[in-house]
């Protein structure tokens, strides 16, 4: 059992480091502070309302998929959110001129034609500076309506074909009519995450997870530069010679940065949860399993980074080095969801980034099974971190001091 004196000097030697302590402590708070209130618009705290805006139409088409989509898309099927007028070419310069309309429509001369036979129609968008989201909007429903439509003419094009082979050529028709008998021609598509129930996550909360995991890591940091300070000088050597074996060594150092670190946890936890009111979401204990397996996983990684280094000075550089970059692409600096899919898949291998993802996920109205596979992931990460290292000292002390 030396290995609980070895845990608890580690942990007096950095709690006495007021300098270290203060970093530890208030800096994470701060941060999430300062980029909480910072990128709270960006990442859409709160409800976002859109207004209703003018759309000008200038409809140059002759056709019948023209008219159904000024008239039976934006003017019937979106009148709560746009506001149509119709007008000619250059009206519609000047109206955006003007300011009058956000966004103008031009239906080129054939787009019926285009549509029906599945070439490319002729559509053009123009929007002022301040149209942002209404010209997406635009553009959105006209490429849900063209996709519509080619599915609609190539399903008539089948039918006719059909209709000729049985012998019943008058029986169909391509014609105007094929598009506006009956209901609404064309449907927009309701989009429905896959997950609809998901509460969105605000900045204050993404960002006291994301310093967090961020500051949890330099605390290993600090531990583990400790760890290889005592490797360059003789207390080291004499703790290797001593009745303390290299398992008890690896044992009392682990146990002392998850005392150090769960207890940083658990003020970040609180403090945010007192000082910004962040909802760290409905299960606690899922917080906690996912809190103390990063803080496992993110000690083993330090102590393996300290068994493989042997200058303190190396490790200084590649320890701060690694830490920003882990936390660069594991979203606590950068948002994960302005990375690519691909991006977040892969930096999953990273315990930063996969404990950040299982926090948000809870604070998204996630339960305990949900972050159970990230929790595994990470114990996973951390035992393998842990026999990297072990192995490491074993051969170390076999090799110097058998």
């Amino acid at each position: 059992m030396n290995f609980w004196w070895l845990a608890l000097k580690d942990t007096v030697l950095i709690a006495k480091d007021r300098k270290a302590l203060l970093t530890l402590i208030l800096m994470p708070l701060l941060l999430i502070g300062i980029l909480g209130a910072a990128f709270g618009k960006l990442m859409g705290d709160g409800e976002v309302k859109i207004d209703k805006f003018t759309l000008a139409v200038a409809n140059l088409d002759e056709g019948e998929m023209g008219r159904v989509l000024e008239e039976d898309v934006f003017v019937k099927g979106l009148p709560g959110l746009v506001k149509v007028k119709k007008m000619d070419e250059a009206e519609l310069y000047e109206s955006l001129k003007a300011q009058k309309a956000e966004v103008g429509l031009i239906i080129g001369k054939g787009f019926s034609d285009a549509v029906i036979s599945g070439e490319e129609a002729e559509v053009k968008l123009i929007s002022i500076p301040s149209a942002g989201i209404q010209a997406i909007i635009t553009e959105n429903v006209i490429q849900q309506f063209a996709r519509e439509a080619t599915v609609r003419t190539a399903g008539i094009k089948l039918a006719i074909q059909a209709a000729a082979k049985a012998g019943n050529e008058g029986q169909a028709n391509l014609g105007p009519g094929s598009f506006s008998a009956g209901e609404a021609p064309f449907a927009l598509v309701k989009e429905e995450a896959p997950n609809a129930g998901a509460l969105p996550v605000n900045s204050f909360q993404y960002y006291a997870a994301g310093m967090g995991v961020m500051f949890l890591l330099m605390t290993v940091t600090i531990g583990v530069t400790a760890m290889i300070e005592e490797k360059e000088q003789e207390v080291y050597k004499r703790l290797l010679v001593s009745k303390l074996t290299h398992y008890e060594y690896l044992a009392g150092k682990v146990i002392g940065l998850l005392v150090l670190s769960t207890l940083q946890l658990l003020v970040i936890i609180l403090g945010t949860r007192f000082i910004f009111s962040v909802d760290w979401g409905p299960s606690i204990t899922g917080v906690f399993i996912i809190g103390i397996s990063f803080v496992f996983s993110a000690c083993g990684l330090g102590v393996m980074a300290g068994a493989l280094l042997k200058s303190q000075k190396a490790f200084n550089v590649a320890g701060m080095l690694g830490t920003q970059i882990m936390a660069a692409v594991g979203g606590s600096m950068v948002p994960l969801y302005m990375m690519p899919d691909w991006v977040n898949t892969i930096v999953k291998i990273f315990p930063n980034a996969l404990a950040l993802q299982s926090f948000l996920e809870l604070m998204a109205g996630g339960g305990l099974k949900d972050i159970l596979p990230g929790a595994a992931g990470l114990l996973g990460l951390g035992v393998l971190f842990l026999g990297i290292g072990w192995l490491r000292l074993a051969s170390e002390r076999r090799v110097n001091y058998a």
